[in-house]
């Protein structure tokens, strides 16, 4: 369900954006977060904490935000592929600070 994402598109200065309990956010809402060129510059943290809609796909997308230096990943039972995520991510951005806590 991304019903409000479309407020986040216009905001310039986001650098901080934590999801906890999310219950009704899925994969969709982050590739939306992913798309949007003003939080592509300007997002620098993340956190995504006890969101069960979340899978590997959703977290995959955020590798669009390109000057993310922080991301935190906990309870997310979608969440399966561990390792391909964190060879994603250095790939993508070296110096991420890349914390995963996931069964």
């Amino acid at each position: 369900m991304n019903i409000g994402f479309d407020y986040i598109e216009g905001l310039k200065h986001v650098e901080n954006i934590r999801l906890r309990k999310c219950h009704y956010i899925e994969d969709d809402c982050l590739e939306r977060i992913g798309q949007f060129e003003n939080l592509q510059k300007s997002l620098l943290e993340m956190e995504i904490i006890s969101c069960g809609g979340i899978t590997d796909k959703g977290i995959t997308a955020l590798r669009h935000l390109r000057n993310l230096k922080y991301l935190l990943l906990r309870d997310l039972p979608g969440v399966k592929n561990k390792e391909n995520l964190v060879q994603a991510f250095k790939t993508t951005h070296p110096s991420l600070e890349l914390k995963l806590y996931l069964k």
